[in-house]
C-alpha cells in the first residue's frame, strides 16, 4: 500500500479504530505480564504499543517491519507514549533472528499480504519458546457496511477488495486465518472477532477514504474505478454527506483474532 506519508497517517488512523479491541484480543489470546513477545509486521507500532502495556516493565516486545520509515513513525509514538519496553528493528519476513526465544509471536493485517502464509507463521515460529504462545490478527474487508445501505460505502468496499485482490493481498484474510494456524502445527486455534463501528461524524469515515486514497494505483490497474471515480480530495466528504443522509452506523472491516500455543 506504499511508503507515503499519507499511507503512514492512515496507519495511525486505522491504529485509532482497532487499538482498542486488539489489546482486548491480545489479553482474550493470552498475553500476560512478564512476557517477551515478538510482533512482526508492526508498521506505526500500535500492536507493539498495546502489547508493552499488557507484559509491562517485566516485559519486554520487539518490532519489526519491512519499512525503515514506518519504523521511525513508530519509535516517536513509543517516545511519545513513554514506553521503554518495546523496541523496533528493521526486518525481512520471515527472516527474523533473535537472541533468546519469545513467549509470544504476534501480528495484526500482515499474513494477508504475504504469498505463503502458513510457511511464514512456520518460520516465525521458531523464536517462540515451546509452549509459547501464538496469535495474528486479520480483516475480513467484505465484511463491511453501513446500515441502512449506503451505495458510496458498498462501492468503496468493492473498491478496496478489487485493489488488495490486484496487490496479491487476501481482502478476507480473517476467515481462513484459523486454517492458517492450523497448517502451521497449531492445534485446535481458538478465534473471536471484533467490529469497530462509526457514523458520519467519526473517524471512520477517514480511514475508508484513505484506504482508497493508498490503493488508487491498484483500484485503476484492475480496472474497477479510475481516479475520476474515486475523486479522493472529496471522498471523505461525499461519505459523510451520504451516511448524514441516511442516518447510517458503519461497520468496519472485522477483525478477527485466532491464537494457539506450540506443542
Amino acid at each position: 500500500m506504499g511508503k507515503t506519508s499519507e499511507e503512514t497517517a492512515r496507519l495511525d488512523v486505522q491504529d485509532a479504530l482497532y487499538g482498542g479491541f486488539t489489546e482486548y484480543l491480545l489479553r482474550a489470546a493470552g498475553l500476560r505480564e512478564g512476557m517477551r513477545v515478538l510482533d512482526v509486521g508492526c508498521g506505526t507500532g500500535g500492536v507493539s504499543l498495546a502489547a508493552a502495556r499488557i507484559v509491562g516493565p517485566q516485559g519486554h516486545v520487539v518490532g519489526v517491519d519491512m519499512n525503515p520509515e514506518v519504523l521511525e513513525t513508530a519509535r516517536d509514538n513509543a517516545a511519545a507514549a513513554a514506553m521503554g519496553n518495546v523496541r523496533f528493528e528493521h526486518r525481512v519476513l520471515p527472516d527474523v533472528e533473535l537472541a533468546e526465544p519469545v513467549d509470544a509471536l504476534v501480528g495484526r493485517l500482515i499474513l494477508m499480504h504475504l504469498q505463503d502464509p502458513v510457511a511464514v507463521v512456520k518460520a516465525l515460529t521458531r523464536s517462540v519458546r515451546p509452549g509459547g504462545l501464538v496469535t495474528f490478527q486479520e480483516i475480513n474487508i467484505s465484511r463491511a457496511r453501513a446500515i441502512p445501505e449506503v451505495p458510496l460505502v458498498t462501492t468503496c468496499r468493492e473498491w478496496i477488495c478489487a485493489g488488495q485482490r490486484e496487490a496479491g493481498s487476501n481482502p478476507d484474510m480473517g476467515e481462513q486465518l484459523a486454517q492458517v494456524l492450523r497448517s502451521a502445527g497449531l492445534a485446535r486455534p481458538a478465534v473471536a472477532v471484533a467490529v469497530p463501528t462509526g457514523d458520519a461524524d467519526s473517524v471512520a469515515m477517514s480511514l475508508v477514504a484513505e484506504t482508497v486514497r493508498s490503493l488508487l494505483p491498484l483500484i485503476e490497474r484492475s480496472g474497477v474505478a479510475d481516479a475520476q471515480d474515486a475523486d479522493v480530495e472529496t471522498l471523505h466528504s461525499r461519505l459523510s454527506q451520504a451516511c448524514e443522509e441516511a442516518q447510517a452506523t458503519i461497520y468496519l472491516s472485522e477483525l478477527v483474532a485466532a491464537w494457539g500455543r506450540l506443542d
